[in-house]
């Protein structure tokens, strides 16, 4: 997801989209993408604490999360398990698994990055991948995600965004060529933001204060704290944006989003902050001003209340280990 370097989504013909703003922060990186050609009896495992995808292309499967019921997967289905739960991928589930890893190892690699895997019997196709999340809002966001997400086909026939990026993702998969590892993690951008909107969509009374984006009331106030940061934005100025009473923003926007208005906009500037640190390119006075800091010293201040180190630390100590890129990802490389 391309933010404009100071942190915030470009607009898109003035669109406001604090949801666009919020994922920006999030930066889902994909590290691995294999599409499989599965025939019964099969079943393999995936145990890696890292969030992992699956999209059937043709034919039908069982996947069982460590800590849940077996659910079945038809042609069409997108499932999401963005919290890094253990689960097992299988055409029975009374059979043993095989760890992916392993299975991956000794399958047949036939054309492209597709792997053949199984006793010969039906056939099952599969897009296999693993992601993670290296932005400042990832904990937030991954705090309301579930631990599965199923987006079911309509009527045996895939919604039509799905059907879409999957084909692409497919066909890139299969057959990778110049631009492939671009273009597969822009395609995972687009279905992890599709598929978050469809849950949304479906389970409304389940988003937390992802909620607050889809209110049009409080996103209108969101969208503009996100566009402008820096600006010494009021409770008042805010509740107008939003077209209510003081009191009434106040309370609702508390209600669905969880913190103050005010409290929102410094966590966002600081977040804000956080992001630009991180990429290493802005001074740390010239992120100050961007987003609201009269100061150094009084973005030091504020950074350290939130985050417990100084903004100079947080710098020097640079991605952790789950945000270093990984080496011979996509579409080549073994699980």
């Amino acid at each position: 997801m391309q933010d404009d370097g100071r942190g915030q989504m470009p607009k898109v013909g003035g669109i406001p989209d604090s949801m666009s703003d919020v994922l920006s922060l999030v930066r889902m990186r994909a590290e691995f993408v294999c599409a499989n050609d599965f025939s019964a009896p099969w079943s393999l495992s995936f145990r890696r604490p890292v969030s992992h995808f699956h999209i059937v292309e043709r034919g039908s499967a069982w996947l069982k999360p460590d800590d849940g019921n077996a659910i079945r997967i038809e042609t069409g289905d997108l499932v999401i398990l963005p919290l890094g739960a253990g689960h097992v991928l299988c055409s029975d589930p009374a059979l043993n698994p095989l760890p992916a890893d392993q299975a991956l190892t000794n399958a047949t690699t036939r054309h492209g990055s597709a792997y053949a895997f199984g006793g010969g019997g039906a056939q099952t196709h599969v897009v296999c991948g693993r992601f993670s999340f290296a932005g400042v809002l990832a904990p937030k966001l991954l705090k309301v995600l579930p631990a599965l997400i199923h987006i079911e086909a309509q009527s045996g026939r895939p919604l039509e965004w799905m059907k879409l990026t999957s084909h692409f993702l497919v066909e890139e998969t299969r057959y990778p060529k110049l631009g492939s590892a671009i273009a597969i993690a822009r395609l995972l951008d687009l279905l992890f933001v599709e598929a978050v909107r469809e849950w949304g969509a479906r389970n409304p009374r389940n988003l937390g204060w992802l909620s607050g984006l889809a209110d049009p009331a409080i996103g209108r106030a969101l969208s503009a704290m996100h566009e402008e940061p820096a600006r010494r934005w009021t409770v008042e100025a805010l509740a107008d944006l939003a077209g209510l009473s003081r009191s009434a923003f106040a309370a609702r926007f508390s209600e669905v989003v969880g913190q103050t208005p005010l409290r929102y906009l410094a966590a966002w500037r600081l977040d804000l902050a956080a992001d630009q640190l991180r990429a290493g390119v802005a001074r740390i006075g010239e992120i100050a001003a961007t987003i609201g800091y009269g100061s150094e010293a009084a973005l030091t201040r504020a950074f350290k209340a939130q985050f417990n180190t100084t903004p100079a630390a947080f710098r020097r100590a640079g991605p952790t280990s789950d945000e270093k890129a990984p080496s011979g990802w996509i579409g080549a490389g073994r699980a």
